[in-house]
């Protein structure tokens, strides 16, 4: 597919295109110019030798090219500038790729008088179209094809960018707009150095500052535009929080010299504050109270006695609003279904909201509001839940940070004795179909084809809850049972051991084949023997193929292994790992694929059974396991976005028994993205999605964007920690090329995905990293349902 479009992103342009060309042969020795090869040299000023090499059945391709003077090599460079001609059609052609195929040489200026011709050839290739250039003739410079400009976000409000004296007069007036508003204005009055193939020039440049009424934790887009036409980047995607350390700065001339450290401060550095600090944490950030409509009536219903009195009488409980309460005895967790829609359809008839605690829960300040409003305010949502406070043995209170929707979380947790918020009309048809625990109403809505859309995260500290009684997991697995018998899932459901909040576990049954995808990219045969001997007794449990896919391997070993039952794949030298793996995993012939990196080594022979069980999930789109050192010290549990930050890995660092913030690294989980090192898929959905992205994410974050691609057609990204796997060996550093490559992948990725980035859906917009601090200051608090939007169209040049 064409990874740069003009139009708005759509779910119908996530099935990408086939037509890209995928050589299975080694390359030919000498590289000649037949073909639709898009190439061109020449010659744009005193010292400068420009063009481009482009292959547009085959995008992913970079070619390297080679300077020569008066006959001698003298340089290469690799053709990979962002070329506006070529990332956009027109009417030289199409566009290619993502525009990246440009190169630059600069002449040495002591050199040059004793230079006549220079000439251009593709390496161990022929002379692009337009060379020999003679450099002492007299010929007119050839205008470049280059970017005219940039605008990049720096962080908090700031914009800056530069503009060529070519595109506009100097100072050229530059307009940040925000929904075809402008918002603010600056003039390309300064200098900036702009780099392109290693020559330096100087060109205006701007800085830009929004104002402070867009700090306001939510993403927005802004468009630059000079002379009205947009700066290539843009639209950019800024997340700007109030009050930063540079703020402060904002007005003190007398801290003015303090104020580039304070930006850079703002922009680098995490900011948050140990949940120990959260009286003075929430003072400054104050729970929202919204107000619900004046003639709306609420029924509130406690479950259990011991304690009700409390529950109902808290002064932080609906003091403002039309409630009435009832209290619902309870015997081993379980009331009568019946006594609570005797309620609802007497006192409470003329109550359209219910809200369900357990005896001994207390209300703080706007939490039942802030429930209550996020349905009010979305119709689709069937019922809401949000954060609390666990209150210990000791008196001493755990902060319960949750996430967006997480069906499988959910199944596995349940309610967590979370307070809820549900519509009258939903209780009702819950409980007459029997439900009799807080976890069978909040599992309720699951049940039917919309089920993902059906609950609402609300992000807030609203409840403090008692602690749970016994059998609270007995309870949870019945209610987990019930929805997957509904669901006509066969599965095997049990409580789990050793975890804060009540969990099950659930083994579903197998039902398809798969093909495991070992990765050895460029290890030895030795690392491929061990991995095989570590699956050899996961492969009893389903008909299961198994391939290799690597950079390079001996003819000896290939040919051991073919005799063994085990398809061989060696990609030719140049082939990007994004196009290496997707072309093994599409070539598979079974209903499943598992991508396995050849250095890990699973902790036990089930961790095949656990991925495809929970893959037979129609729902879920990808399972991805849990992997650690071999100490036992999380390395990965898929991917936390972030704007302006690369994608960190999940519960890093954990250790072998730590349950992770919410016993989430003990129950399976959603995330919104992963790494290519392990996961299983469905063949059919790897395929329609067009695989790895080779153009775009060559390398490292294809998988990722694989991930969030299947988010937005509906689909779960799954970790789950009954599989596990160690790595062998310690981790490579990537060279300096490789970590250029991996920034720049995430950079589109951050582009592509802004709205994902801004605010992961999987992760607490109240607290920092994976859940271990407080955000200073906190991110957006609205409602949220877990829904994936469609990507963004990736900036040309990216």
């Amino acid at each position: 597919m064409n990874p740069i479009s003009s139009a708005p992103s759509s779910i119908g342009s996530l099935v990408a295109s086939r037509r890209r060309r995928r050589a299975g042969g080694a390359p030919d020795p000498e590289l000649s110019l037949a073909g639709d090869l898009r190439l061109a040299v020449a010659r744009t000023g005193e010292f400068l030798i420009e063009g481009h090499a482009a292959d547009p059945l085959d995008p992913e391709r970079r070619f390297v090219v080679e300077l020569v003077l008066d006959g001698v090599a003298s340089t290469i460079a690799r053709a990979d500038l962002f070329v506006p001609g070529l990332a956009l059609a027109g009417a030289d052609g199409p566009a290619v790729g993502d525009g990246c195929y440009g190169f630059v040489f600069a002449l040495d200026g002591a050199q040059l008088p004793h230079v006549a011709v220079a000439e251009v050839r593709l390496a161990n290739g022929a002379p692009l179209p337009g060379s020999p250039i003679r450099l002492h003739e007299g010929e007119p410079f050839v205008p470049a094809d280059r970017p005219w400009g940039l605008a990049r976000w720096r962080g908090g409000l700031e914009i800056e960018g530069w503009v060529s004296r070519e595109a506009a007069p100097f100072p050229a007036r530059v307009e940040a707009r925000i929904d075809d508003e402008t918002v603010a204005v600056a003039r390309a009055d300064r200098w900036r150095s702009v780099e392109r193939g290693g020559d330096l020039q100087a060109e205006p440049g701007f800085r830009l500052r929004l104002p402070e009424e867009w700090a306001d934790g939510r993403l927005h887009e802004v468009e630059i535009r000079v002379a009205g036409r947009p700066l290539p980047g843009a639209p950019l995607p800024i997340l700007a929080a109030p009050d930063g350390l540079a703020a402060f700065f904002e007005g003190r001339a007398e801290t003015d010299a303090e104020r580039p450290r304070a930006e850079r401060f703002d922009r680098w550095f995490p900011r948050s504050v140990p949940f120990a600090e959260f009286a003075r944490w929430e003072a400054r950030f104050p729970p929202a109270v919204p107000e619900l409509p004046a003639q709306m009536r609420i029924a509130v219903a406690v479950i259990g006695e011991d304690g009700a009195e409390e529950t109902l009488q808290a002064p932080d409980l609906l003091p403002r609003a039309d409630w009435i309460g009832a209290v619902l005895p309870e015997r081993e967790g379980r009331f009568e279904p019946g006594d609570l829609l005797h309620f609802l359809r007497d006192e409470g008839a003329n109550c359209e909201l219910l809200v369900v605690m357990r005896a001994g829960t207390l209300a703080r300040p706007g939490g039942a509001e802030r429930l209550l409003s996020a349905l009010v305010t979305d119709p689709d949502a069937a019922l809401a839940y949000g954060d609390a406070f666990l209150v210990l043995a000791d008196g001493s209170e755990a902060p319960l940070a949750l996430t967006a929707p997480d069906r499988e979380r959910m199944l596995e947790q349940g309610a967590v004795g979370n307070a809820l918020a549900l519509r009258r009309a939903g209780a009702i048809q819950a409980l007459e179909q029997g439900s009799a625990t807080l976890d069978d109403l909040f599992l309720s809505p699951l049940e039917g084809a919309s089920s993902r859309n059906t609950h609402r995260h609300v992000p807030g500290f609203g409840f403090a809850l008692p602690l749970f009684g016994a059998g609270a997991a007995d309870q949870l697995a019945s209610a987990a049972r019930r929805i997957l018998a509904r669901e006509d899932t066969a599965a095997d459901v049990e409580p789990r051991a050793d975890t804060t909040l009540p969990a099950v576990r659930i083994r579903r049954a197998v039902a398809m084949d798969a093909t495991i995808v070992l990765d050895l990219g460029h290890g030895d045969a030795a690392v491929l023997e061990r991995a095989l001997d570590a699956l050899e007794a996961s492969r009893r449990v389903a008909r299961v193929a198994l391939s290799v896919s690597a950079c390079a391997l001996d003819e000896a070993s290939a040919r051991s292994l073919r005799l063994g039952g085990v398809a061989v794949e060696c990609a030719p030298a140049g082939v990007s790992s994004a196009r290496r793996l997707a072309g093994a995993l599409m070539r598979a012939e079974t209903e499943a694929v598992c991508l396995l990196d050849a250095r890990l080594r699973p902790l036990d022979d089930a961790w095949l059974a656990e991925l495809l069980g929970r893959l037979g999930d129609p729902g879920t789109g990808l399972v991805a396991p849990l992997i650690t050192d071999r100490e036992g010290f999380v390395l990965q549990a898929g991917l936390r976005l972030s704007l302006g930050r690369a994608p960190e890995p999940r519960g890093w660092g954990c250790g072998a028994q730590d349950p992770g913030p919410g016993d989430v690294l003990r129950v399976a989980h959603q995330v919104a993205a992963i790494l290519p090192e392990a996961f299983a898929t469905r063949r059919a959905d790897f395929t329609a999605l067009g695989g790895f992205d080779p153009v775009l994410f060559p390398c490292r974050f294809g998988a990722a964007d694989y991930a969030l691609k299947l988010q937005a057609l509906g689909r779960r990204i799954v970790v789950s920690p009954d599989a596990r796997f160690w790595r062998e060996g310690a981790g490579v550093s990537p060279s300096p090329l490789e970590r250029a490559a991996q920034m720049r992948e995430a950079a589109r990725l951050e582009a592509r995905w802004a709205h994902a980035a801004a605010c992961d859906p999987f992760c607490n917009p109240l607290v920092a990293g994976d859940g271990d601090a407080l955000a200073w200051p906190p991110g957006d608090p609205a409602p949220r349902s877990g829904a994936m939007r469609p990507p963004r169209p990736v900036p040309p040049g990216w």
